[in-house]
């Protein structure tokens, strides 16, 4: 192979490429023969990294081969992935990126649009992810991610032992984590032993499925336990701020402004919502009991 500069302009650094291989390659399968069908009449183009604030390009003129499995086809080359039109390097560097930046970031730094930049992750994805990434799985979690205001939402399994994320399927609900056992396989998902997630019943369902993970126990995230207590201790406060509406109208008034002291942890506390809930101890009943129980609860999980 040999490399030659061809132009040189206010934007752009253009280099032409020679590719000397008696070889041809099919890009989608690998299969080589050295009878070619013809010769592309254009030469094809990819993107590289950029030099400073030139953009580099980088072209060569392609043959084509007849696979047996794909037709004719234009033969591989090692510079760039099959259908692309930037070089391998360039799209590591925007794979790494997008683990790392926002997309604005992303589309500013590298001078490509976010449509783009997706497609890109496909085809990293496609070529760098590691297929023992499902091995060896024993305590894994599952949760959602959401994008566009809380409209689409995204499945995501990570392996606790190895702290990363191993898989992902767009949805969240029941059929979404079902995927995720289908790709396992029965053998490796006998193996898992724990299961942490929010107490969103969908997962716990895909769990308890036979030949999912039934024997496997369901680690409930501690936050979401703890907020249900919050909302238990919430229901008491307004229950009974209703009564005293009822006997005192300045008395609730006043104890509506508790509300804050009771549902925010105590070492958050502000002085006068801790003189409040000083008073409120000393009167006691139902609400000073939820409230004692919700932080025992808290505690249950403080080192969690």
């Amino acid at each position: 192979m040999w490399v030659r500069l061809v132009a040189f302009g206010q934007s752009t650094v253009v280099v032409t490429v020679a590719l000397r291989r008696r070889l041809l390659c099919c890009p989608h399968c690998g299969f080589k023969t050295a009878s070619r069908h013809d010769t592309r009449p254009v030469k094809s183009r990819w993107r590289h990294l950029d030099l400073g604030a030139w953009r580099l390009e980088v072209r060569a003129r392609l043959r084509r081969l007849s696979c047996p499995a794909h037709g004719v086809v234009t033969e591989g080359v090692p510079l760039a992935r099959a259908g692309s039109h930037f070089t391998g390097d360039f799209e590591d560097l925007v794979g790494f990126l997008a683990t790392t930046a926002d997309k604005s970031t992303i589309c500013r730094l590298v001078r490509i649009d976010w449509d783009t930049v997706g497609r890109i992750i496909t085809r990293v994805m496609g070529d760098k992810l590691d297929p023992a990434r499902l091995e060896d799985l024993f305590e894994i979690g599952v949760d959602e991610v959401s994008w566009r205001r809380h409209h689409r939402f995204l499945t995501l399994v990570s392996d606790h032992r190895k702290n990363q994320v191993v898989w992902g399927k767009e949805g969240r609900d029941t059929a979404s984590f079902d995927s995720f056992f289908d790709e396992l396989g029965e053998g490796r998902a006998g193996r898992i032993r724990a299961v942490s997630m929010d107490m969103m019943a969908g997962y716990a369902k895909s769990v308890r499925k036979e030949h999912h993970a039934p024997k496997a126990v369901i680690c409930y995230d501690p936050y979401h336990v703890v907020a249900l207590a919050t909302k238990a201790l919430d229901r008491v406060r307004r229950q009974h701020w209703q009564e005293m509406r009822k006997v005192d109208e300045g008395a609730a008034r006043r104890f509506k402004g508790a509300r804050w002291c009771l549902l925010k942890n105590p070492e958050n506390l502000s002085d006068e919502q801790a003189a409040t809930l000083r008073r409120l101890r000393r009167h006691g009943g139902a609400v000073w009991r939820a409230y004692g129980l919700k932080e025992a609860l808290r505690a249950v999980f403080q080192g969690a």
